[in-house]
């Protein structure tokens, strides 16, 4: 008789056998019900990708891995440099249903989404692409992705480069166990002709070449066998890479392990990597391995051949013997703009594309033109190499990271003195009958035109010497001064007088700052013209203010910045180094700020995280000492008269600095207002007295600097919307209003109501919210509102208030505004009601109408 087991090892037996026949259940969501623990996982609906908790460095760390894949190989770090040191996190999705959240036992935020989102059933989702993607359910309203923020690799489908105003880099671990983020990225310069790096902090390790049609410059021998299919797009608002694999039985991964990065790929059936490519792959990817003007090459062994391009010398050859390249080469022949000639590299790797220009409207031939007439053009090229070449590349200066293949890359024209040519056979073949003619000819008509270009000669000199005494220009005066005599004069440094000692630019030198003034080298435009960013010899980054022809800012307004910055030197002021004068060209010349201005980061959600409540108070701060400097401190009384968020600029330390003052006005010691028929300056900034009577004073400063204020509080512009009704027609007025003075009043009366809905959003916002007791709601919902912030958050409301009021004698001086920001224990007074609140009486109207406002120039902001 069979024996049966015993009854106390049924329940494990059992429970083992309906193991073996169950199904998967796993899940790829969490949705407000739910969250994800350490002890648990999600993986994506086709079993590719997992998402949890996983053990790195004695830490532990929210990752996304392959799930099929013996070795663990992790794609996404979510907290890469913020790891868990307990077992009880948890990844949910916050109250508020907008982000998601990744917190310790102690409820401590590790990470989190970071967006502004109004989701009614949110969820996220790990896709088996690879993505986890936080959405609102049951439609395609994707609020955030991990595609958006990659780490170390780069998976198919998923973007590198310049989107949506933000980089997106690939940043290599710290170690094997170690997913903390180091010095080493891949990262997309967009300057010049984009291309791709390898960057060791700012050191360039290699660099992937610019995209010239379908590959990278540096990837000519990669063959296109059908596995994978690349994307490159580059326009005015985004530059970027992306891949894709047309075999689904392939998986394929990009990531950055240290100072290279490889692609690799997998059978999905769970086999091991596969190393597919790797850059840099030989000693000639190394950035600049034989220095400038040199040519790299591994025609013959693993040992990288340096060579000095043909015209040109090792800078030292004692460095050269020793296989010490690193200073490269130099010419042998200057170039002389009249009889240069180009020497051609076949299948080269294209320069450093940095500096160079890129048009893809012309062909080649017309690009050797160009590069010919521009004494500074040292090399160019196609810039697509598909359909036998098009567009232009040029490039500046010398040439960096050149190297040479045996196939598949492209040609490459550099310039050399005529003299450094090689000769053709068909020049030496040519017939001698030929050549006597030629020369007969060539002697009359040098003959003929010797007289000319001695002319021509003279008249150079001439220009010469007169540049040099241009080189100093006083302000003051339509003369220029006299040649200085003081070393410290001559380099620009210092004021005599009345009259500006400051360094003037040659407009070539700031063409070649700026690579002849290229659209990816703009920062900014307005009124007055555009702004680029440029680099000098030495380095330094500059920013020059190109005044346009057709500008609204004239010469005066020209040689009144000049005049006023030259003279004012504050923490919280921009510094002016110099200037350009040359026909109808005139030019500024700022230091560089690194983080352009306000606007950019606070009214723009993607950007105004970067800047916490500490930062933005220490920017209110700095606004309002500089501010202070020119009413009170500086040589001059300076009233700014557009001080707004674009006017100032944020340094790398996020450090404010006042800019433009082109409009501004000197006022002396005793003088309290002025009146004038010209009234200049922004919509949302205008104190009510300049903008409706053409009264400005140091308050009309102290106004425009409230409204900054609740600006940078709440992230939010000062604006409304602009509407007339009824709309005014000149005849109906003229046949109904007989009294000529009634006419206009009434057009005046209708200005002050439309200047009124439009110049007071945020400041209505913000005095409902203080006589509710709620101004707290004002702070921009991407600062975390806590006690310690509370406190000054409402001071500088309650001072931006302050500033607003309607009547200029009720608004503060801005030494009372900075020292109530700086003191807590300083006393405040109560706020009145706005100027959108406060009703002008007709008295009042029809007094202020007696200063007629003939002339009016507003700029009205819109997003850049």
């Amino acid at each position: 008789m069979k024996k049966w087991p015993p009854l106390r090892l049924l329940p494990p037996l059992l429970l083992t056998f309906f193991s073996l026949f169950s199904f998967s259940t796993c899940r790829d969501t969490i949705t407000i019900n739910s969250s994800l623990s350490a002890q648990e996982t999600l993986v994506s609906s086709g079993g590719v990708f997992t998402l949890g908790f996983f053990p790195a460095n004695k830490y532990k760390y929210l990752g996304i891995w392959y799930t099929k894949i013996s070795k663990q190989t992790i794609v996404w770090v979510a907290n890469r440099d913020s790891p868990i040191n307990d077992t009880s996190s948890v990844l949910t999705i916050s109250s508020n249903r907008s982000n998601l959240l990744l917190q310790s036992s102690s409820n401590n935020v590790l990470w989190s989404t970071s967006i502004s989102a109004n989701l009614v059933n949110p969820v996220a989702q790990l896709l088996d692409s690879g993505n986890f993607v936080l959405m609102e359910n049951n439609t395609d309203k994707i609020v955030w992705q991990s595609f958006d923020h990659p780490t170390d690799t780069a998976l198919p489908g998923m973007k590198v480069g310049f989107i949506s105003g933000q980089y997106r880099n690939l940043v290599s671990w710290s170690g094997s166990d170690d997913p903390s983020s180091s010095n080493y990225k891949f990262s997309l310069r967009l300057s010049g002709f984009p291309e791709f790096f390898l960057l060791d902090g700012l050191k360039p390790v290699g660099r992937n070449g610019p995209w010239v049609g379908d590959h990278f410059s540096t990837e000519p021998a990669v063959v296109n066998n059908g596995t994978f299919t690349s994307e490159y797009v580059s326009n005015d608002n985004e530059t970027y890479y992306t891949y894709y694999v047309n075999n689904p039985s392939i998986m394929s991964r990009v990531v950055v392990n240290q100072s290279t990065i490889k692609r690799y790929v997998a059978d999905t059936s769970g086999s091991n990597w596969t190393l597919y490519w790797t850059f840099p792959s030989d000693q000639c990817d190394n950035y600049g391995q034989c220095g400038s003007n040199a040519l790299c090459n591994t025609y013959t062994s693993t040992v990288p051949d340096c060579t000095c391009l043909t015209g040109f010398q090792p800078e030292s050859e004692k460095d050269w013997k020793l296989r010490d390249t690193s200073a490269g080469c130099i010419r042998q022949v200057e170039l002389n703009c009249t009889s240069d000639g180009f020497i051609t590299i076949n299948n080269a790797k294209l320069p450093d594309t940095t500096n160079a220009t890129v048009d893809t409207t012309i062909g080649l031939e017309e690009c050797r033109n160009r590069c010919l007439m521009n004494c500074s053009c040292t090399g160019y090229a196609n810039s697509d190499t598909l359909n036998g070449g098009s567009g232009c590349v040029t490039w500046v200066g010398d040439l960096v990271d050149l190297r040479q293949f045996t196939r598949g890359a492209q040609d490459f024209y550099y310039r050399v003195a005529g003299s450094q040519v090689p000769v053709t056979s068909t020049k030496k073949n040519r017939n001698t009958g030929i050549i006597v003619t030629c020369v007969v000819l060539g002697l009359l008509f040098l003959a003929s035109t010797v007289y000319l270009i001695h002319k021509k000669l003279r008249k150079n000199h001439e220009n010469v010497a007169y540049m040099q005494r241009q080189r100093q220009i006083s302000f003051e005066s339509e003369r220029p001064l006299a040649l200085v005599r003081d070393k410290a004069r001559e380099e620009g440094l210092s004021t005599d007088g009345n009259d500006i000692v400051l360094r003037v630019f040659h407009a070539s030198v700031i063409s070649a700052a700026t690579n002849n003034f290229a659209l990816a080298n703009k920062l900014g435009e307005g009124g007055f013209g555009t702004v680029f960013k440029g680099e000098l010899e030495g380095g330094q980054q500059i920013a020059v203010k190109r005044l346009s022809k057709f500008s609204t800012q004239g010469l005066g307004e020209f040689k009144n910045e000049v005049i006023l910055i030259a003279k004012l030197q504050h923490v919280n002021l921009v510094r002016l180094l110099g200037c350009s004068i040359e026909g109808e060209e005139r030019m500024l010349v700022y230091e560089y700020m690194e983080n352009k201005s306000l606007d950019t980061i606070i009214f723009y959600k993607a950007r105004s995280s970067q800047l916490n409540w500490h930062k933005r108070f220490e920017i209110i701060k700095g606004i309002a000492r500089g501010v202070l400097y020119l009413h009170e401190d500086s040589r001059f009384r300076i009233i700014h008269r557009d001080l707004k968020t674009s006017n100032v600029l944020l340094d790398d330390n996020m450090n404010p600095k006042i800019s433009d003052f082109g409009i501004a006005r000197i006022f002396g010691g005793d003088e309290k207002k002025s009146h004038t028929n010209r009234v200049v300056g922004t919509y949302g900034y205008m104190s009510p007295e300049y903008a409706m009577d053409g009264v400005f004073s140091v308050k009309s400063d102290v106004f425009s600097f409230g409204v900054l204020v609740l600006e940078i509080i709440s992230g939010k512009k000062n604006r409304g919307i602009f509407s007339v009704e009824p709309s005014l027609n000149l005849l109906s007025y003229v046949s109904v209003l007989f009294n000529i003075h009634l006419f206009f009043s009434t057009i005046k009366a209708n200005f002050i109501t439309n200047y009124l809905e439009y110049n007071s959003k945020i400041i209505l916002q913000a005095w409902t919210l203080w006589k509710e007791g709620k101004a707290l709601e004002l702070l921009d919902s991407s600062i975390s509102s806590n006690s310690n912030n509370n406190l000054q958050v409402m001071r500088c409301i309650q001072v931006g208030l302050l500033c607003v009021q309607d009547r200029q004698e009720d608004r503060p001086h801005m030494s009372e505004v900075v020292l109530m920001l700086n003191s807590l224990n300083t006393s405040l007074t109560e706020p009145k009601q706005p100027v959108y609140f406060s009703v002008r009486d007709a008295s009042n109207m029809e007094s202020s109408s007696s200063c007629t406002v003939s002339d009016m120039t507003v700029t009205v902001i819109e997003p850049r």
